[in-house]
């Protein structure tokens, strides 16, 4: 099976791509995935939507991100087009358990460096994405295989193997990561 496999299109992301452009003060409240050492998302701007819930972080971020059960953050109240999506979402893919919901923002000419994901969640859960902004510019990279999203293009990937995010493009590529079992 591929890295990556295109799974729909069409699915309707002006909503949320407005509701996004409505409350540019939901980026990165949290930046435990960015701002790391050595992270790979040091350019990636990001807004946690649902993951396991913050009031849980003692400043460990190794036991944050071990075995949990996911909650919605705050920012849903501003973002419901998110939540609106996640459903459609699992309905496409008969899911049974949703994890953490992830929206990431890469600028112009920004990327998310090679890398493997690890841990739990990223274990757990099988990986989809809804593309909310894109273009042909911006490609998301496995060894085997590339994808370039264009918005409401709805995508799997297995972040157990080497990829990584590229944008050589004019504008911001924004993507929403639902985890689902």
């Amino acid at each position: 099976m591929a890295s990556i496999q295109h799974l729909a299109s069409g699915l309707d992301v002006q909503p949320l791509a407005r509701q996004l452009a409505d409350h540019p003060e939901l980026w990165n409240r949290h930046t435990l995935r960015t701002c790391g050492d050595g992270t790979p998302h040091r350019e990636v701007d990001d807004i946690w939507v649902r993951y396991n819930p913050w009031r849980n972080f003692h400043g460990d971020p190794q036991a944050f991100n071990a075995e949990h059960v996911s909650e919605w953050y705050p920012c849903i109240a501003a973002i419901p087009s998110a939540w609106r999506l996640c459903r459609k979402v699992m309905r496409m893919v008969a899911g049974q358990t949703l994890g953490g919901v992830l929206i990431t923002r890469i600028p112009p000419g920004g990327s998310v460096k090679p890398h493997v994901d690890h841990g739990w969640h990223a274990q757990r859960y099988a990986k989809y994405a809804v593309q909310i902004q894109g273009n042909t510019d911006q490609a998301f990279h496995f060894e085997d295989a590339s994808l370039r999203p264009l918005p409401g293009d709805l995508y799997t990937f297995d972040n157990s193997r080497l990829h990584w995010v590229t944008n050589d493009s004019d504008e911001a590529r924004i993507t929403m990561i639902i985890c689902i079992r």
